[in-house]
């Protein structure tokens, strides 16, 4: 039996192809069923760091993960406690100065990117421990919540949700 030379270096070059081909896969976040690609790589670094930076009391570090147009209205239909970026500024100036210890667990349980903006929707697990006047107070929080994330340069920062 005589085998061509053209017919063994094509086996050649289609061999390594066939087992690539083969193999293929989409790549998730461990535990989760989120697709592991270039944006939903960088906006889940940045909750991370917003979660690292929560732990640290870092109001400036956190600040520097919102967008200018940050707005957060406290999920009621008052008015009265909607706030903007200044407002997140405040909000986080005095009241992580009196959390006495934190807890803070972030459970990614999906990522819906529309164009410039980016929903993750997540689950808390946390705990914390706040200095009153009346006495420190601990109270923990498990519950669904959503992060909204907007690109903003080479960034993602957040919108909603801090």
């Amino acid at each position: 039996m005589h085998v061509r030379p053209r017919f063994l270096a094509a086996i050649a070059l289609v061999l390594p192809l066939a087992g690539t081909l083969a193999c293929a896969h989409t790549d998730y976040f461990p535990g989760t069923n989120i697709v592991r690609n270039e944006d939903n790589v960088k906006i889940l670094e940045t909750i991370e760091q917003y979660r690292r930076r929560m732990l640290e009391h870092n109001v400036e570090g956190l600040l520097v993960l919102a967008s200018q147009r940050y707005f957060e209205d406290s999920g009621t239909p008052r008015s009265d406690d909607d706030y903007g970026y200044e407002g997140l500024r405040q909000v986080l100036s005095t009241k992580l100065k009196l959390v006495k210890s934190l807890r803070y667990e972030i459970e990614y349980q999906n990522i819906i990117v529309r164009g410039d903006e980016a929903e993750v929707q997540v689950y808390l697990d946390g705990s914390f421990e706040m200095a009153a006047d009346y006495g420190d107070r601990y109270r923990r929080v498990n519950d669904y919540h959503h992060f909204l994330l907007a690109h903003e340069g080479e960034q993602w920062k957040f919108v909603r949700g801090m």
